[in-house]
């Protein structure tokens, strides 16, 4: 049978090898019949209706495959205002007000402030949008998607008000001295009061959400997506599920996308998700459960005190004790969990029950993957490859504009600031190494991740070095991690994330060769041509 497409390149790179090689690849439908060096071979499926593109020193790669996004999350990030650049609060408001104030929104969305990079350190409060905006809903997320800002519209739809309490240690509704809220809503319990009225619209909004945001995967080489729940909202995600389901069957839903449901979901719906979507294309991935919060916020759990607050360990949301029966049944059941774990006493308390589940459904390992490992205590390392847990993370997230105003040099202090983001002591323990973005926490771009593993400094460029250097990753290694890793960790490590005959032809062209390139060209790296299952969804 003769090929559809020949792909022709002097630099492929099929995340097997370490390098990259000259030959080609033919796809014969949705699948690659051929890869390899031996062009009187590929010449063998050159028929008269075959298109032959020859990329000739452009790199040849397979899709990325994104381990960690918030997809509908996502999707808003991309069509609403970013306040990342901002430096004060009233800057903020006021990039808000310009990007919005010609659009005719039943609530105005928007992402990225971070009051640690201000200059004024202070949280926001609803007066300052308030002012910009009294008649209309906002709702600002933070920079980690932990946090919101919200106005006194939104707290007067959502019904929160000074009587208005959340469980202890669950997140919080900020309060002034008379007990009102001001504004400022904390972690998954708070922000869900928001959230699910925000988040819910028609069908018409979503299509336009879901179609800009195919076009930005397309764009950036993206075919497979794991999608994560947003702070478990159970009405907005049956909406998704649902909404998923018909894009698939109109054959718009142009990445493999992952549903991860909160580890809250009934077992029932859970089962039934399990044997509803299991295709190529749109399949259950297991559930997903937070064990902490954030440093950043103050919510990460630490096993020693927070350097700057004394007596205080930050706060823990799972353990053995709460979670292990729990999560013994999802082994029992073939479910894998995914546990959001930034700290590193969470990361020691996912572990251990990882370790009390361990061998429950009595079956084949089932991936089960800590989130994010944005600081592990040394003792704890070699356990991941014991265990044979995914480490899912965000190479991104270990950037800030400027690194000598790092929280973490006053959160963590300098001992354990030897232990963050420890990508290479996790691979060398035996752990597979599954590569996301976090977007719309960080950019969605893979090119920024690549680029933060192999150099690991800041946006100012420092440290000197990489931050914690030991830590570095090659090129292959980061390449492979946004491949073959993060297909392993979605169980589609059979049919994607490595150039290999039989699998689908999902693949990427870039606009150089990475393997030639300066290291500082990698960010600034943009994507020639994307195939998903043998068509071409983008082209530059």
């Amino acid at each position: 049978m003769f090929a559809d497409y020949i792909i022709k390149s002097n630099c492929i790179f099929d995340s097997r090898r370490d390098e990259p090689f000259a030959g080609g690849i033919a796809v014969i439908k949705d699948k690659i019949a051929y890869v390899g060096e031996d062009m009187d071979k590929l010449a063998e499926y050159i028929g008269e209706g075959t298109k032959i593109l020859n990329y000739e020193d452009k790199l040849v790669m397979p899709g990325i495959c994104e381990s960690h996004a918030h997809v509908f999350c996502g999707a808003l990030e991309i069509t609403s205002a970013n306040v990342a650049d901002a430096l004060s609060e009233d800057e903020a408001v006021q990039m808000i007000f310009e990007h919005d104030k010609d659009k005719d929104n039943e609530w105005i969305i928007a992402f990225g402030w971070n009051h640690d990079y201000w200059r004024v350190k202070k949280l926001p409060t609803k007066d300052s949008l308030d002012r910009m905006f009294p008649d209309k809903p906002v709702v600002v997320l933070n920079e980690e998607l932990h946090g919101a800002w919200v106005n006194s519209k939104a707290l007067e739809i959502c019904g929160i008000d000074e009587n208005t309490e959340i469980p202890p240690g669950m997140g919080m509704i900020a309060k002034d001295s008379e007990g009102k809220p001001t504004g400022y809503l904390l972690e998954t319990y708070a922000m869900r009061l928001v959230l699910d009225v925000a988040f819910a619209m028609p069908e018409k909004k979503r299509d336009y959400l879901m179609d800009e945001y195919l076009k930005a995967t397309a764009r950036l080489g993206i075919t497979s997506i794991s999608n994560i729940p947003i702070h478990e909202l159970p009405t907005h995600e049956t909406a998704m599920e649902t909404f998923l389901e018909r894009m698939e069957k109109e054959g718009r839903l142009t990445v493999r996308m992952s549903l991860i449901p909160s580890i809250d979901t009934p077992m029932e719906k859970l089962l039934a998700m399990k044997s509803k979507y299991s295709s190529h294309i749109l399949k259950f991935g297991g559930v997903k459960g937070f064990v902490d919060g954030t440093p950043m916020g103050y919510t990460g759990s630490l096993v020693e005190e927070y350097s700057n607050r004394p007596g205080f360990n930050g706060e823990k949301y799972l353990s053995v004790e709460t979670f292990g029966e729990k999560a013994k049944e999802f082994e029992s059941n073939g479910i894998r969990v995914r546990l959001h774990a930034c700290g590193d006493g969470a990361v020691r308390e996912a572990l251990d029950i990882y370790e009390y589940c361990r061998g429950a459904g009595g079956k084949e390992p089932l991936r089960h993957t800590i989130e994010h490992f944005e600081v592990v205590h040394p003792d704890d390392i070699k356990r991941v490859g014991e265990l044979g847990i995914v480490a899912s993370v965000q190479p991104d997230h270990l950037s800030v504009p400027i690194f000598s105003e790092h929280p973490f040099l006053t959160i963590l202090g300098e001992e354990r600031c030897k232990y963050v983001y420890p990508f290479k002591s996790l691979a060398d323990a035996g752990a597979v190494l599954a590569f996301g973005s976090d977007h719309p926490i960080a950019e969605l771009n893979p090119m920024k991740g690549i680029y933060r593993a192999i150099t690991r400094v800041c946006d100012d460029g420092q440290p000197e070095g990489g931050w914690c250097p030991n830590e570095k990753l090659s090129l292959a290694d980061s390449l492979k991690a946004y491949t073959l890793g993060s297909a392993y960790q979605m169980w589609s490590d059979d049919i994607t994330g490595t150039l290999e005959e039989g699998k689908y032809a999902d693949i990427v062209v870039l606009d150089k060769n990475l393997f030639k390139a300066d290291v500082e060209e990698i960010r600034e790296t943009t994507v020639v041509m994307t195939m998903f299952g043998g068509k071409i969804i983008y082209e530059s």
